[in-house]
């Protein structure tokens, strides 16, 4: 153990107890950089994400763990943790049985593993496929009839037998009768036999009369293709807002200037989200946007891109949300999410450093509202858990 590294590790135990988790984690990195053979640094700094809620990488530093260590019970345990907060029930249940097995009486791997298996069990179990039955087989034959098993097929030759036309003529009934059918004409509609006699200039045609109504349940047929395109352009759906008889279709716009009455769709990327957010003027819009977005979807959103700014932003809106509505429902239950998802997102730790001491009163404040999560079960405990972490990385109590 080199001096470097037990230095390091040292400031980052200071900071552990401290409830600096980021800090304690780059204490802990430094000192497994300097002596990457020692296993104490990755499983330290695996408590250390645990307590942030970020268990893929607690997982990882455990498995580092066991490589350097393949009988380390800490080791073994916080990698059973980690992988239950990330539902792996089935992963977990192993590591657990694995620390009973190196030590039978440690209570805190019991006590995880009843839990574990309580889940398990509330898990319903999905129904077997049954394989099809092939009835075929318990079909009788017909009495007398013998019968050829279904899978085989029998080649039949066959001889194509031509009659011989060389001697043979068309009758002449036959062949007019065939003159008869080629020359028939084929219409859609009966022809009419233009006159032969000669037209005769008169008065003036007259107006046609307007046609008597049809009789119900009976349609007039158009004559001529003038009438046939009248009809169809008339029996057409009309769309659009502009009409040729002058009914346009109109819109009222709403009191933001906009014809949609929905004012936003949720954002799929970050810069949708900064176009919609820097058009914002009251914190009810920005709150109207922020619960549009679920908090699961926030590191995916931000990704390396969190600005501080920004962070104290969403932090503000949802202090004046929370005061403005402290006992409904669904905006604890959206708060919380937003402050449980919201340290998942990549470089939160480094970001919240730079929080003035007002934004991390917003944060605490909006704590202090929320307050302790009262669930029960293994779920309850997983998101108690969780809150934990959160709560160590905002850095509230």
């Amino acid at each position: 153990m080199s001096a470097k590294a037990q230095g390091e590790k040292d400031k980052g135990n200071e900071a552990f107890k401290a409830g600096d988790y980021p800090k304690a984690i780059g204490h802990y990195t430094a000192a497994f950089i300097a002596d990457p053979s020692n296993p104490t640094y990755p499983l330290n700094r695996a408590a250390a994400y645990l307590k942030l809620g970020k268990n893929e990488d607690a997982e990882r530093d455990c498995e580092t763990v066991l490589r350097l260590d393949s009988k380390s019970i800490k080791g073994l345990f916080r990698r059973g943790q980690a992988r239950v907060a990330l539902q792996k029930l089935k992963e977990a249940e192993q590591d657990f049985l694995q620390v009973l097995k190196l030590d039978s009486a440690n209570a805190a791997a019991r006590q995880e593993l009843q839990k574990v298996q309580d889940a398990l069990k509330a898990i319903p179990t999905k129904p077997k496929q049954r394989a099809p039955i092939d009835i075929s087989a318990s079909i009788p034959s017909p009495s007398g009839l013998a019968t050829a098993p279904s899978n085989k097929r029998r080649r039949i030759p066959i001889q194509i037998v031509e009659p011989n036309t060389a001697g043979s003529t068309p009758t002449p009934s036959s062949s007019k009768i065939a003159d008869d059918i080629l020359l028939r004409p084929v219409v859609s509609r009966p022809l009419q036999q233009a006159s032969t006699q000669p037209v005769i200039p008169s008065d003036p045609p007259k107006q046609p009369e307007a046609s008597p109504p049809q009789q119900s349940g009976k349609s007039s047929r158009p004559q001529t293709f003038r009438e046939a395109k009248t009809v169809r352009e008339e029996a057409r759906p009309r769309g659009g807002i502009f009409r040729a008889d002058g009914t346009h279709k109109l819109f009222a716009p709403n009191q933001n200037g906009n014809a949609d009455s929905s004012k936003w769709e949720p954002p799929q990327t970050l810069v949708a989200f900064m176009r919609i957010w820097n058009s914002l003027t009251t914190e009810e819009e920005r709150w109207d946007v922020l619960r549009q977005i679920p908090a699961s979807r926030l590191p995916v959103l931000f990704k390396t891109s969190l600005d501080p700014s920004i962070l104290a932003a969403i932090l503000h809106s949802l202090r004046v949300a929370l005061e403005a509505a402290p006992g409904d429902p669904e905006t604890l239950r959206v708060v919380r999410a937003y402050m449980v998802n919201l340290p998942r997102v990549p470089r939160f730790g480094t970001v919240s450093l730079m929080m003035s001491m007002v934004e991390r009163e917003d944060a605490q404040a909006i704590w202090n509202i929320l307050g302790r999560y009262r669930g029960e079960g293994v779920e309850g405990e997983m998101e108690k858990r969780k809150e934990e972490g959160s709560r160590a990385a905002w850095g509230c109590t």
